[in-house]
């Protein structure tokens, strides 16, 4: 709708100039902070003219909740474009593809450990157990897989603690592999800080909405706010 043109004269500012003043507010409200000086504005804007001019008060309480559904609609947009872009992110995985072919070496170095590790696992033997397994992650990434390995195998499972198959885990990876988990966490962070942004901006203008809408006519504005 095209703004209201004003044949009134004075020094103050009129109905319609106060009208299209508004009218531009509406126009150029982007954000949270902006809807909140928006609703404040037309709230003064209704209880000025109300007993003056009901269907402009009316025009412009139309005008506010159209504002606030469109920007609910346009955050709800961005809110699942924002979460679609962090789930792939999170989905991620690492190619294999070009990773060299160590398989034999990890098991000459699995059969290699078995030949250290006691048969059973008792609290004698407890800090042997965690010396090999731990000189086999210092090792490297074979010696690190080769420890994994060793979860394959009942008799040999128990003997790796949770504490030594996480540190396992993360010594069989190759420093190609390393690099792309740092990447994937740099990514995945500034995904989930935009997520949570967009997420709280939706969280305030539904809240506001309500509010606007709970008012169902301006006449209650002034109880209501």
């Amino acid at each position: 709708m095209a703004k209201m043109k004003s044949n009134i004269n004075g020094n103050g500012m009129t109905i319609i100039e106060n009208y299209n003043k508004l009218f531009e507010q509406i126009a150029k409200a982007k954000t949270v902070d902006d809807v909140r000086a928006l609703v404040a504005s037309v709230k003064e804007f209704i209880s000025m003219y109300k007993r003056v001019d009901k269907n402009i008060t009316d025009e412009i309480y139309g005008k506010l909740q159209t504002k606030l559904k469109d920007m609910v609609a346009e955050n709800t947009f961005v809110y699942e474009r924002a979460n679609s872009n962090a789930e792939e992110i999170r989905n991620r995985g690492y190619d294999y593809a070009n990773e060299h072919d160590d398989s034999q070496a990890v098991q000459s170095k699995v059969l290699q450990l078995m030949s250290q590790m006691p048969k059973v696992m008792n609290s004698n033997h407890a800090n042997r157990i965690t010396k090999v397994l731990t000189d086999s992650i210092n090792s490297g990434v074979i010696g690190s897989k080769a420890v994994l390995e060793l979860l394959k195998y009942p008799a040999y499972a128990d003997m790796v603690s949770a504490k030594i198959r996480e540190r396992a885990f993360e010594g069989s990876k190759s420093s190609a592999e390393q690099a792309f988990d740092r990447l994937k966490e740099s990514e995945l962070k500034e995904a989930e800080q935009g997520l949570a942004s967009v997420y709280m901006q939706g969280f305030h203008l539904r809240n506001i909405e309500k509010q606007v809408n709970a008012f169902k006519k301006p006449s209650n504005w002034e109880e209501a706010v």
